[in-house]
């Protein structure tokens, strides 16, 4: 994996990480892993790190971890989000902010 690794877990009960701080033109690699098993019948265990202004997207297997390279090239403030499962988007629990450092 490339760049600075930012790991990030998520369960039915949210993002372990609320805040993300990372600096515009460097690579950043998020590895999200899911600790919920198949059996949620909410998702079915995955869960999704995503931030729509930067087209990143990523989705975690049941028990399982996904990871992606991106960099920022904008500095600001972006949500992201998991919106499979647990409320989606609307659940406080399952979104956070990405800072982009100038």
């Amino acid at each position: 994996m490339a760049g600075n690794v930012i790991d990030i877990a998520a369960d039915m009960g949210g993002f372990d990480r609320k805040t993300v701080r990372v600096r515009a033109g460097e690579p950043v690699t998020v590895r999200l892993t899911s600790l919920d098993n198949s059996h949620h019948t909410d998702g079915g265990g995955r869960h999704q790190w995503a931030v729509e202004e930067l087209g990143v997207n990523i989705v975690a297997p049941p028990l399982g971890s996904s990871y992606r390279t991106f960099t920022p090239d904008k500095p600001g403030t972006y949500t992201f989000y998991c919106d499979i499962c647990c409320g989606g988007r609307a659940n406080p629990a399952m979104s956070g902010k990405l800072i982009v450092a100038g």
